[in-house]
């Protein structure tokens, strides 16, 4: 196998503003959003994800969320960005 054909990381971002910075400019393939968070917060996200068609994904727990993104606690919401082709 080449070592050149190796498929490129993806960088997540976790926290309200870092995900709602990502939205805004359109950076990120997907917004994961814990099933666990508090209803106010989870609708904040999702009309945000509605307004700028962002992808959503709503079915982990804040501690699936923490553990994909490599951080020690319990995470709301986070953002994969897109990835450099």
């Amino acid at each position: 196998m080449n070592s050149d054909t190796t498929v490129p990381r993806c960088k997540f971002v976790a926290g309200l503003n870092q995900t709602k910075k990502a939205i805004r400019s359109h950076a990120c393939a997907c917004v994961y959003l814990a099933c666990d968070a508090d209803e106010h917060f989870r609708m904040q996200v999702i009309s945000l994800c509605q307004e700028y068609q962002t992808n959503i994904k709503t079915d982990m727990t804040m501690a699936q969320l923490g553990d994909m993104c490599g951080i020690d606690v319990n995470c709301a919401v986070c953002a994969q960005l897109a990835c450099a082709q």
